[in-house]
């Protein structure tokens, strides 16, 4: 994958991104302790879970649209490579599911790393939030675009394993 198509990807992603941003606001209505629980029950509830499945639900939309850009603008297939290209990228898209997938199931499971009460969920959430520079709703918007990154890695390792870009002797 070369700058250029990482750049696409980005610019691309941008909606995504900003469509994931305002899920997470509207289902996330307050930004205390008790409306943020509340938002992330409404959202695990969505998908027959509590507060603990909220950011995974958040994580299906951007999980999904992530993998579909990921695979249109990086893996696309093209009737003039060659095979083994052809091979390679057929893998990545597959993998990028498979990473997809496995992102959200990550991140139900650190969600609840620290316990399943809503205090050892919301301070698991404030915990991933001070990684990257905020408190619960930058935990929850980062759990919920994981998978994104989980799915792209494994995608990108899928094809160079299968032998994407290699360069003929």
């Amino acid at each position: 994958m070369d700058i250029v198509k990482l750049g696409k990807v980005a610019v691309a992603s941008a909606p995504t991104v900003a469509a994931a941003s305002a899920a997470a606001s509207v289902s996330v209505a307050a930004t205390s302790g008790a409306g943020i629980a509340s938002g992330l029950a409404a959202a695990g509830g969505m998908i027959g879970g509590g507060m603990a499945a909220g950011p995974a639900a958040l994580a299906l939309v951007p999980a999904y649209a992530g993998t579909k850009v990921i695979n249109n603008i990086c893996f696309k297939d093209q009737a003039d490579l060659p095979r083994q290209e052809r091979q390679a990228r057929q893998a990545a898209r597959l993998a990028t599911g498979v990473g997809a997938v496995a992102g959200i199931a990550g991140s139900g499971a650190l969600t609840v790393a620290g316990g399943t009460s809503g205090a050892a969920i919301m301070g698991t959430l404030a915990s991933v939030g001070g990684v990257v520079g905020g408190g619960a709703i930058a935990g929850t918007a980062a759990v919920a675009l994981a998978p994104v990154a989980v799915a792209g890695l494994v995608g990108y390792k899928a094809y160079r394993l299968f032998g994407g870009r290699r360069k003929k002797r």
